[in-house]
């Protein structure tokens, strides 16, 4: 039993320094290199540097999309590895303050609380066409222009004339621009229904009474054109729509979006245009256009273009036909 343990203990031996020789490179006592498939030591010495920079390089693994790994089947990378690349930051919307009077009907006007009228329908349109989140201001019709020029809004959109020689309201102002008109201010005629006139020219006019208001472009434009009749001077053109409804006058000479306003409410049983648009720029203008600051070129040609986009795509026809009989672009 002795002699057993003792050779036991002495095999013991034997195989861990066999296992020592193996971990070191060198054959086993019972078989060569080639059965065992170890590397026998190199009989010249390197250095760590020298033996990593004779090691085979080992060639660049592709890197491949999540997409690809899923179609090959092969696992996902943990998530929490995984870079986010971040997402390219949203424009910022275009924010308008549009100034307004509120006080001109049908152009702008409160109902019910809150603004209404021709001005705020179209201002309304542009916004949404140039994708801009808009809201109103109201500001009496003398502070509108100041206010802009302060910074209390981005544009003025209240029925203001564009200015043109002999007709300034506002005046000139090299602080502010103007878009292209939104809407036209000729002059026109009224009259009774069944009662016009066979032409207005001077000699279809010749000894018609024609009301107009009294120190108006309207009454100097009459008179320089139809010297042959009767003009009957009203200090308000209330009063002159009053005379034509009674039979009282033949005919109105006035703004023809005041006219088509009248008619649209209390003058829709008797009355009617008649004849064609007078735009003589000297007396009636270039329309009534959005007011801008002067550094906001860039907006205005935006806001230009949107207009031409509303008339041509018919909704600035719909617009137009909630307030008056026909388009005043």
């Amino acid at each position: 039993m002795r002699f057993l343990l003792y050779l036991n203990m002495l095999t013991i031996v034997w195989l861990a320094g066999s296992l020592a020789q193996f971990y070191q490179g060198a054959p086993l006592p019972w078989g060569g290199p080639e059965r065992t498939g170890a590397i026998a030591p190199s009989s010249s010495t390197s250095s760590p540097a020298e033996a990593l920079k004779n090691t085979p390089a080992t060639p660049p693994v592709p890197s491949l999309t999540v997409e690809q790994l899923m179609a090959l089947g092969l696992p996902l990378p943990n998530p929490e590895r995984l870079v986010a690349v971040p997402k390219a930051a949203s424009p910022e919307p275009l924010r308008l303050v549009i100034l307004t009077e509120g006080d001109y009907p049908p152009f702008n006007f409160q109902e019910n609380g809150a603004l209404s009228g021709f001005d705020v329908e179209l201002a309304g349109a542009l916004c949404e066409r140039l994708a801009a989140e808009c809201r109103f201001e109201r500001r009496p019709w003398n502070d509108l222009v100041p206010a802009l020029k302060r910074g209390e809004g981005n544009a003025v959109m209240a029925s203001m004339l564009i200015p043109v020689a002999g007709r300034e309201s506002p005046a000139a102002d090299s602080e502010v621009i103007f878009t292209d008109s939104y809407y036209s201010t000729p002059g026109r005629f009224a009259a009774r229904r069944g009662d016009a006139p066979p032409a207005a020219t001077a000699s279809g006019l010749a000894g018609r009474r024609i009301g107009v208001q009294a120190g108006s472009l309207h009454q100097a434009f009459a008179l320089s054109r139809f010297s042959t009749a009767e003009l009957v001077p009203f200090k308000r053109i209330e009063e002159a729509e009053d005379a034509l409804a009674r039979g009282k006058i033949d005919l109105i000479f006035a703004d023809r979006n005041a006219l088509l306003s009248w008619i649209a409410d209390k003058g829709s049983a008797c009355c009617g245009l008649v004849g064609s648009d007078y735009a003589d720029p000297a007396y009636f203008g270039e329309g009534a256009g959005i007011i801008l600051r002067a550094e906001n070129v860039e907006l205005r040609d935006r806001m230009n273009a949107a207009l031409s986009a509303l008339v041509a795509d018919g909704t600035y026809a719909q617009i137009s036909s909630r307030y008056f009989s026909t388009s005043i672009y």
